[in-house]
């Protein structure tokens, strides 16, 4: 049975498809095929975690086995956020698995995980959003070497990480077709979180940011070339090993080497590299936005939340709670 669940929850939902025979792993493929990559990873993690956890059939598993699931997960020093995170992945799974399948008839009559309080965990999702300063980031852009090829590369990308407010996997996957003209403006394309995509202004530090990496990389952008590309080949020694050929063609720059680069760089401005990370520049952009504006619908548009409740959280944890009266009130105390 673990072998069995442990193959069903395999993070290549492609991988899943030959499982016909049980009719939760085709479920599971069917479910993960639709997501993206890096939301099909931590689903697919979190399931196998679960299942692994209960060695029980899906079809099996009950109220006490997602509260057991959730203690043990407090008990192993996760995060709430992380565990509310993994429960609403397996909540979200066999919601799925109610609706109407191929035959008209739900697969699962249940979700075990409604069964199972979950009012502890409810804390905001950016409680541990931090930022960067203005001037930790200028001291960060002040380490990059200008004169060559990945820093160029490296410096384009943190300025559009902040100036633009994206997320990691919204500028590493761009190519050559995501870039177009529009009168004196550049745009570009960007895949939002639930499959949307939009166009949206590139500002020029940024533009000449990243023409100045490609001039000094010797590149010309075709369409289906990616934007940013690594300057090190890191498998080939393991493709040497094995006897596997090379890759065709230019390949995009990994997020994780992003996220390494830019902890090399922090280290070397003397920052907290655990507190510099690509997200916290996301961070810096959307409260640059915001004090630019002043309007929060107009940062909610710019940073591409569904809500506008979620931008309010957002912004609130990142710059605090005015408290606009204390000077009254401490007046009336007489203790001002």
């Amino acid at each position: 049975m673990k072998n069995r669940m442990e193959s069903i929850t395999s993070t290549d939902s492609h991988a899943l498809a030959h499982l016909e025979s049980d009719p939760y792993a085709a479920a599971l493929a069917t479910w993960l095929e639709g997501k993206p990559a890096n939301t099909r990873r931590s689903y697919a993690g979190a399931l196998r975690d679960f299942l692994a956890s209960t060695e029980r059939h899906p079809a099996e598993v009950t109220p006490l086995d997602v509260a057991l699931w959730k203690e043990g997960l407090k008990a192993r020093g996760l995060a709430d956020s992380t565990i509310a995170q993994r429960l609403s992945a397996v909540s979200s799974w066999y919601t799925y698995l109610q609706r109407p399948q191929a035959d008209g008839q739900p697969l699962h009559g249940h979700n075990p995980v409604d069964g199972v309080d979950r009012a502890d965990l409810e804390i905001s999702p950016y409680d541990r959003a931090r930022k960067v300063n203005p001037e930790d980031f200028r001291r960060l852009l002040a380490v990059i070497p200008a004169d060559t090829v990945a820093g160029a590369r490296d410096r384009a990308l943190f300025l559009w990480y902040v100036l633009c407010a994206r997320r990691r996997s919204e500028v590493i996957g761009l190519r050559g077709r995501d870039l177009r003209l529009d009168g004196q403006r550049l745009m570009y394309r960007v895949r939002l979180k639930g499959g949307k995509v939009k166009w949206k202004e590139l500002p020029p530090p940024v533009w000449a940011a990243v023409q100045g990496y490609l001039e000094l990389a010797g590149r010309t952008l075709h369409d289906d070339a990616p934007l940013f590309v690594a300057t090190v080949d890191a498998g080939q020694h393991l493709r040497a090993y094995y006897g596997a050929t090379a890759p065709d063609g230019e390949q995009p720059l990994s997020g994780e080497a992003v996220s390494q680069a830019l902890s090399r760089y922090a280290a070397r401005a003397g920052l907290n590299p655990e507190q510099i990370t690509l997200h916290s520049l996301r961070h810096l952009g959307a409260e640059l936005f915001q004090k630019a504006g002043g309007d929060v619908r107009q940062t909610q548009l710019f940073l591409d939340h569904a809500q506008l409740n979620t931008t309010q959280i957002y912004l609130e944890q990142l710059t605090g709670e005015e408290h606009r009266h204390w000077q009254a009130m401490a007046n009336a105390l007489g203790v001002a």
